[in-house]
């Protein structure tokens, strides 16, 4: 699996087995994305939010209060 820069990333083991992965990157500094700022702090719709992750608008709007984004 190839995945662009910057692109929101994760994976799900739905076997029965240990799962085992390989990661590789393009420096020895590949940087660092937290996520709660990625989906918090920008102005994406609430409800375009909602739909990703499965929280409700008033506990986005809330957390988007806290992060620095627009509702």
């Amino acid at each position: 699996m190839v995945l662009p820069q910057g692109l929101l990333h994760f994976g799900i083991n739905s076997g029965n087995t240990t799962a085992v992965a390989f990661a590789s990157f393009s420096s020895q500094n590949p940087g660092l994305q937290i996520t709660a700022f990625a989906l918090f702090k920008n102005d994406f719709p609430t409800e375009l939010v909602a739909k990703t992750t499965f929280l409700d608008p008033e506990q986005i709007k809330k957390l988007k209060g806290l992060l620095g984004g627009t509702n």
